[in-house]
């Protein structure tokens, strides 16, 4: 059996970082849910942000919204010395200097992380306005922020979703996965949340489990910009705290992932086009 990667300290953010502040467009926003845990949501948040990082002149941030069990610091193996908690601390001095002072650096990618708490008892500390107020900050020097969700839907979850330019929207290639997303976006209708763009990711896309992409478009009336393949790269590049996009840089999973990255950083730019 393999040994658990030991986390390394993170650096506080390197100088590309300070006085990053940046005038005219904010940020992107990217929200990647699903509402069946075990979907892919962290690995898709995770592996996209570092591709956008590698992408940007600017900051890309990856914000751990899994406020009970958020998994992205050791996925990343990241030893945070800050984590959203410091920012809830913060908040009523909460501006963007304040902010990156905060943030992890995975320095072999360039990206930096908000990590969630250490204790799934901070969760209930964050609410949705703080949660908006703490993102808004983020928006103001950054490129993208990319957010991991959890599997259920909280007010802080729903504020994330409304407030988001894009939403992941991760499912595997499973009849409960399917059914657990129908009602999420049957749910989000009841509520009259303001639908942004959702991007249908169906992960392990290649599962012989006799269920087609073509039947899951169907059941959801959402059309699949993306399908990831089921590969070993996955868990090995986890168990050795690396994204996989990195990890295994020739892989079919890493070049799905690039192409999703791809698919949004075009839609930005088309957007920015007067």
């Amino acid at each position: 059996m393999g040994t658990v990667p030991a986390p390394v300290a993170a650096d506080p953010p390197g100088p590309h970082l300070a006085g990053a502040v940046h005038e005219g467009t904010q940020a992107k926003v990217i929200t990647v849910f699903s509402t069946k845990g075990g979907a892919g949501t962290s690995v898709v948040a995770s592996n996209v942000a570092v591709l956008l990082a590698q992408r940007s002149q600017k900051p890309v941030v990856l914000v751990d919204a899994d406020l009970q069990f958020g998994d992205i610091a050791v996925m990343l193996k990241l030893s945070p010395q800050h984590t959203i908690v410091d920012a809830l601390n913060s908040l009523e001095r909460l501006d963007a200097g304040l902010l990156q002072s905060l943030l992890a650096e995975h320095r072999p990618s360039g990206l930096f992380v908000l990590p969630a708490p250490p204790e799934p008892a901070f969760a209930d500390q964050i609410g949705r306005p703080e949660m908006s107020k703490i993102i808004a900050a983020l928006k103001s020097f950054a490129a993208y922020v990319v957010v991991d969700t959890p599997a259920y839907f909280t007010d802080v979850v729903l504020g994330l979703i409304e407030d988001s330019d894009d939403v992941l929207l991760v499912t595997g290639m499973d009849i409960p996965n399917v059914k657990n997303v129908k009602i999420g976006l049957q749910t989000l209708r009841l509520l009259n949340i303001r639908t942004p763009r959702v991007h249908l990711v169906l992960n392990r896309a290649n599962s012989k489990v006799r269920l087609d992409a073509s039947e899951v478009e169907q059941t959801l009336q959402v059309k699949a910009e993306a399908q990831l393949p089921s590969e070993i790269a996955v868990p090995q590049s986890i168990n050795k705290g690396m994204p996989v996009v990195m990890d295994a840089p020739r892989s079919g999973i890493t070049k799905a992932l690039q192409r999703l990255a791809g698919l949004l950083v075009a839609e930005d730019a088309c957007s920015q086009t007067p």
